[in-house]
């Protein structure tokens, strides 16, 4: 079976865009579902991260999500000194399959004084490009530390 690629990883040069041929294209056309969400990062599963059905491993998820989304809320946040406080309820959409690309887009949705509530879309390219397939979602809650391991005031990053 032929798969497309995920929409943000086509071609300039074969999407009909004025760029340069093998450039990546995205932004210009992200679709509606990601509006007002950022590319936290990609993966790609592989055999190790399938389960005994040949599926992408929950776990394996949610660890890629975690460590993506945590890179971004030390970006956020401005320090590296912050730990994940809560997975809130994840839901898997659909399977992640042997060579999908996994993309994990993330929006902050709540700020609070020590903490990081982020919302997360997990999607891979399938059938139309222009529509990739959400697996999952869920949200996420990061919280800043002193030095001495307990929650501290943070202030915006970049």
């Amino acid at each position: 079976m032929r798969r497309a690629w995920p929409w943000s990883l086509r071609a300039c040069g074969t999407s009909g865009t004025e760029e340069k041929p093998g450039a990546v294209c995205g932004m210009t056309n992200k679709p509606e579902k990601l509006k007002g969400y950022q590319l936290a990062g990609r993966k790609i599963v592989m055999y190790p991260d399938l389960n005994f059905t040949g599926r992408l491993f929950g776990g394996q998820l949610m660890s890629w999500i975690d460590e993506v989304l945590a890179a971004a809320a030390m970006n956020l946040m401005g320090t590296k000194n912050i730990v994940t406080k809560k997975f809130g309820e994840i839901v898997f959409d659909a399977p992640g399959l042997l060579g999908d690309v996994v993309e994990i887009w993330y929006r902050p949705v709540k700020e609070g004084v020590t903490s990081l509530s982020m919302d997360c879309r997990v999607v891979v390219g399938r059938g139309e490009p222009s529509m990739p397939e959400q697996i999952s979602s869920s949200t996420v809650v990061y919280v800043a530390l002193d030095d001495e391991g307990l929650p501290s005031p943070w202030s915006k990053g970049d």
